[in-house]
């Protein structure tokens, strides 16, 4: 496995005394700074009187996918719609990508109407599943990494399938989730395209 550093982060010179951090989403944090027995809140809204939406434990893992505009609140997947945590609870981990080009690894992604899913895993192999049908498990033969600067996009091949993988925000047209990851799939020999989102695999905590 190729391992890259969990947050990307160029400072930018501004016009005013202020400086903007350059950073790629999505990011995988966990919790941190939280009591055990306690728990950090998940709001509907980047304040902490917005609705509670659900909690995260203490060195639970969260995919961040953009901060609001003070960079006081990262804001996260979660079931199915947008959630905001308090970023000072927060803390990167390390990811690791695929041995070809540190392509991202263990993701789940899916598109709609036609309904399919696909899994990366952590050793590189790709399933694909059309909605009723078996899952179809192969390897990712190749990957390559986008030469310009600040765009981690990838390109992947498998016998089955070229893939393009890019990080943008990405809606799947059903949930109110933004995801970080956007997946084109282009099928070999019947030249199908297929487009969706993709989220990091996390642990499960609590059923969560």
């Amino acid at each position: 496995m190729t391992f890259k550093p969990a947050i990307l982060c160029l400072a930018l010179a501004m016009p005013s005394i202020a400086q903007a951090e350059f950073r790629l989403f999505p990011i995988v944090y966990e919790v941190v700074g939280v009591a055990s027995g306690d728990v950090l809140n998940v709001r509907a809204e980047p304040n902490a009187r917005a609705y509670d939406l659900g909690d995260l434990q203490p060195g639970q893992q969260t995919e961040v996918t953009a901060f609001n505009e003070t960079g006081d609140w990262a804001r996260v997947l979660w079931h199915g719609e947008d959630g905001w945590v308090a970023r000072r609870f927060l803390q990167g981990i390390e990811q690791y990508g695929d041995d070809f080009s540190g392509m991202p690894v263990n993701l789940r992604c899916s598109g709609v109407e036609p309904f399919w899913h696909v899994e990366i895993t952590p050793t590189a192999k790709f399933g694909f599943t059309e909605m009723g049908g078996e899952t179809s498990w192969m390897p990712i033969e190749r990957s390559t990494m986008s030469h310009n600067m600040y765009r981690s996009n990838y390109a992947f091949d498998t016998p089955s399938f070229t893939g393009f993988i890019r990080r943008t925000e990405c809606s799947d047209g059903m949930s109110d989730m933004t995801y970080g990851w956007a997946l084109d799939l282009l099928g070999k020999g019947n030249d199908d395209l297929w487009s969706g989102c993709c989220s990091t695999i996390l642990p499960v905590v609590d059923g969560y």
